[in-house]
């Protein structure tokens, strides 16, 4: 989500504070204060009872008119200005005020330096800057910084941020360039904000037309009104204090509930902070004062989502697309808030339509927009959005994670393993875990012929592992490569000898092999191991049986039939060896009970019954 375009607002200079207030004492700074201090006043404000309400500074811009902040004369009844050499100057009263800046334009009796006037606009990055204003004692002094950044807000102007050590009795004293030249007035705001405002503010400040004495003068807390939270909270803002911006602004709402641009500012700030509740409940707002602002829907959708209420995020998106948003990315995160609620058709629509936009960035759109058309069972046009992310980014996991899976949903198996290659390469340390993918593809859509490389390729990188010669030589055993299978499992059980379940495949090798004295041994050892499966015993039992060596084959069948009673193969092999060491009587009780656990094995048995 873009940040909501804000009100007008004037230069701000953001004001880095020190610990201690160590003003400059270099030759220049001397040489400017020397120049410019006689355009500086400290300006005192004094309440009904003749005591000190606030101390700050002004800058003049004429011989009889000085620049101060508003709020430093704003209650008082009378006003004292002491200049540079600590002689008194007497005020007329004012002469105009701007309330929306903090500004008040008051008329002398007596006359000050009036300071040259500068500008803004040729200032680079690590340029020098001074602010000249009254410290704690009432004295003129100087202190240097310098300009960290300009920052281009838009239709809201630029904001300067200074590194700058300065007392609160600076309030509306002046920024100087290094040529002495005034660029602006220094405020210092409740809760310590400390904002700049250029030159162009201070010369444009309306006019009473006569000079008000301060006594007529309606006296308010600057902070207690509207126009004072409206700017404090505004400057805060645009100086990233999201906390100090949102305490003004909730209190400038509450002076005016209809508010617009104050309930626009502090959705932005706190989706930023993640009260989204509070952020959602803004937005609302907004739409109530003003149904035709889109953006106001587009953040509520933009919170709704981050609180996972995909539905009503979809809601408010679609509203703000209705409204013809100009932001792009409203697609994208209505793509996404439809995804979430598997509406994959919507999704993709959404993503199809921010892509249509032509956007500087469109790539993890394109993957999600696979990832969609792949849900949906549209394979060719989500390998063709992937293909399209990945020509964008060709190391990016997720994109490529997605390409090989749809690649396999679409049976391109060689394509698929082909990109897994592609992310064994960019991260070497899952690469076995890519492989196995590849393995594992070709194992279940049935091309064990193709599994045999990347099988190697997982050996390769972790041969100490038994599994992975295990499941090598499984696929040769389902290639029928007997020989090359049991090469592989004793690979394994070089690694771990008590690894049962290669001793049982080599068994089962040799037994297709028709080895069937190597299998007795290989299942043997099995049984060794694993003397609790049945199956051991029923594989020894019936290779014995192969070998017409009945008598050896009875034990292990019996053995099987007491751990599985219920197993009637191995009841009919049990039977068969009772036939062929004539002894029918064992054989006709087997037959009995084989005619319950499996009618047509009996049958079959029954025919050779004497």
């Amino acid at each position: 989500m873009t940040g909501f375009r804000k009100g007008s607002l004037v230069l701000i200079i953001s004001i880095v504070v020190a610990s201690s207030w160590g003003f400059s004492q270099t030759e220049e700074a001397n040489t400017i204060l020397g120049q410019a201090g006689g355009g500086v006043l400290t300006i005192i404000g004094y309440g009904a009872d003749k005591a000190e309400i606030l101390k700050g500074s002004a800058l003049a811009l004429a011989e009889d008119i000085v620049v101060t902040a508003y709020h430093v004369i704003a209650q008082a009844f009378d006003v004292e200005a002491v200049n540079i050499k600590g002689k008194k100057v007497k005020i007329e009263g004012i002469l105009g005020v701007d309330k929306a800046r903090d500004i008040a334009l008051l008329k002398l009796k007596g006359k000050a330096q009036a300071l040259p006037i500068g500008t803004i606009d040729n200032l680079a990055e690590g340029a020098r800057v001074f602010a000249l204003g009254s410290n704690e004692s009432g004295q003129i002094v100087i202190s240097e910084g310098t300009l960290r950044r300009v920052v281009d807000i838009g239709a809201e102007g630029k904001v300067l941020e200074i590194s700058l050590s300065v007392p609160e009795q600076f309030r509306g004293g002046p920024i100087l360039d290094v040529n002495g030249q005034l660029i602006g007035m220094l405020l210092v705001l409740e809760r310590s904000l400390k904002v700049g405002l250029p030159i162009g503010a201070l010369v444009s400040v309306p006019r009473t037309g006569k000079v008000v004495d301060f006594k007529s003068w309606p006296r308010e807390n600057y902070f207690e009104t509207l126009e004072g939270n409206v700017f404090a909270g505004r400057a805060a803002s645009a100086l990233d204090d999201q906390m100090t911006a949102r305490l003004y602004l909730e209190k400038a709402i509450k002076l005016n509930p209809s508010y617009l641009d104050g309930y626009v500012k502090l959705a932005d700030i706190y989706a930023k902070q993640r009260d989204y509740t509070a952020a959602a409940a803004a937005f609302n707002k907004v739409t109530e004062l003003d149904a035709s602002r889109g953006d106001a829907y587009y953040g509520m959708g933009f919170v709704l989502t981050k609180q996972m209420k995909f539905k009503e995020a979809a809601e408010a998106l679609e509203k703000a697309v209705a409204l013809n948003i100009a932001d792009k990315e409203v697609h994208l995160d209505l793509g996404t808030a439809y995804e979430e609620l598997q509406e994959f058709d919507k999704a993709a629509g959404a993503y199809e339509r921010f892509i249509a936009l032509a956007p500087a960035v469109s790539w993890n759109a394109y993957l999600r927009l696979g990832v969609c058309r792949t849900k949906l069972g549209q394979f060719d046009a989500a390998i063709a959005a992937l293909l399209e992310a990945q020509k964008a980014q060709p190391k990016d996991a997720k994109v490529n994670l997605s390409l090989a899976e749809v690649y396999e949903k679409a049976g391109q198996l060689e394509k698929a393993e082909a990109v897994y290659n592609i992310l064994a390469e960019i991260n070497p340390a899952e690469a076995k875990t890519y492989h196995r993918q590849s393995f594992r593809i070709y194992d279940v859509g049935g091309k064990s012929e193709l599994a045999i490389t990347p099988a190697m390729k997982v050996i390769d990188l972790e041969p100490k592992n038994e599994m992975n010669h295990y499941y090598l030589g499984l696929t040769y055993f389902k290639l029928q490569k007997y020989d090359e299978a049991v090469a592989a499992f004793r690979q394994g059980l070089a690694i771990k000898p008590d690894f049962a379940h290669a001793w049982f495949q080599i068994g089962s090798a040799y037994f297709n092999q028709k080895k069937y004295r190597e299998a007795v041994a290989a299942y043997k050892k099995y049984a060794e191991f694993t003397p609790e499966d049945p199956s051991g015993w029923l594989s020894i039992g019936v290779c014995y049986m192969q070998l017409k060596e009945h008598e050896s084959a009875l034990d292990p069948l019996k053995k099987c039939v007491d751990l599985k009673p219920d197993n009637p193969v191995a009841w009919y092999n049990l039977a068969i060896v009772y036939i062929n060491l004539k002894d029918n009587y064992s054989a006709k009780e087997v037959y009995n009970r084989l005619v319950t656990l499996d009618p047509a094995l009996a049958e079959r048995l029954k025919k050779y019954l004497r």
